[in-house]
């Protein structure tokens, strides 16, 4: 059998390789092998998970409580989305996301003049280091090279 034989619904990327191989006059290989379950395979597959009623009901009032949606997402093992979902069925209102105002872009400068990096500016201003780089070069900082 051959590999595109074996492959249900092979993408355009796949199509264009096996017909370059042919014209090169190269076969695919007779048989597919399987597919290695080894310990790094594993760790990146991730279940989807279904929640409780009661873990879902946990995690409402623990966003209630303060917990931001990325915690809760490690918590109970599912996406971000997913918690998302899970707080929009149930009615309940998201808290704003954090803005980069012009007062925070200001203390941001301030701090990275100071030598702060800017994940530690993000920790310091509950926001992600992208953020913080992102506003940064908008407001005309020259960024230091990264720190191998």
């Amino acid at each position: 059998m051959r590999l595109r034989d074996s492959l249900s619904n092979p993408g355009k990327p796949l199509t264009r390789l096996l017909k370059a191989l042919e014209q090169a006059g190269e076969t695919a290989l007779p048989q597919v092998d399987p597919v290695s379950t080894g310990p790094a395979v594993v760790t990146d597959i991730r279940e989807c998970r279904m929640l409780s009623p009661d873990e879902v009901a946990e995690l409402v009032e623990a966003y209630r409580h303060g917990v931001e949606m990325n915690e809760l997402a490690r918590r109970y093992g599912v996406h971000r989305h997913t918690v998302d979902r899970h707080l929009e069925r149930a009615g309940v209102s998201k808290r704003p996301m954090v803005k980069m105002t012009a007062e925070r872009v200001t203390k941001a400068k301030e701090l990275y003049e100071q030598g702060w990096s800017t994940q530690r500016i993000g920790r310091e201003l509950s926001a992600s280091q992208s953020t913080i780089y992102k506003a940064l070069k908008r407001a005309g900082v020259r960024m230091r090279p990264p720190v191998a």
